[in-house]
């Protein structure tokens, strides 16, 4: 039996048979990855084609189906939620700079800013790696995502953590 596949709208890429990252989710088993796709919107078009539901509308009960052809399943490992809640209860008390010690860096990020891209040297790092996370690793932002969400609407928690 051929895999199924599916995956969110959002997730698309703009254009089709351009090769990109997409997260997808085996609809067999349930297991979420990230992989080197081509999609399209017919078999013929790609080399090994299976078939993915793409899921759309607010409680993505809509769907309309397209094909996929895996080039290669990025091994980002299982995300260890326990491993990013002990992180965000840590940093909730902990400074947020991040300091790489590194010249070139700084310089490119300098650039950035004298000439005019960004307006801090901060805010571009910021906006690159999330950019260079939400291309390359948007299953561990989705996950911190729910994990941060978590956290903002736990009352309990975040009383007994302003109080310390």
């Amino acid at each position: 039996m051929s895999k199924h596949y599916i995956t969110t709208e959002e997730h698309l890429p703009d254009e089709e048979l351009a090769e990109t990252t997409l997260q997808i989710t085996d609809a067999e088993t349930k297991r979420i990855f990230e992989a080197r796709v081509r999609i399209a919107r017919e078999p013929d078009e790609l080399t090994d084609p299976r078939p993915l539901r793409v899921v759309t509308g607010p409680h993505e009960n809509v769907s309309e189906e397209r094909y996929v052809e895996l080039i290669d399943e990025i091994d980002e490992g299982e995300i260890d939620d326990d491993l990013l809640h002990r992180l965000t209860t840590e940093q909730e008390s902990a400074s947020n700079i991040v300091n790489t010690r590194s010249d070139d860096l700084k310089v490119i990020l300098r650039y950035l800013v004298e000439s005019g891209q960004y307006e801090s040297t901060a805010e571009a790092l910021r906006e690159i790696a999330f950019q260079h996370l939400a291309e390359n690793r948007p299953a561990l932002l989705e996950t911190y995502e729910d994990v941060r969400t978590e956290f903002e609407a736990d009352p309990l928690r975040r009383a007994l953590t302003d109080g310390e």
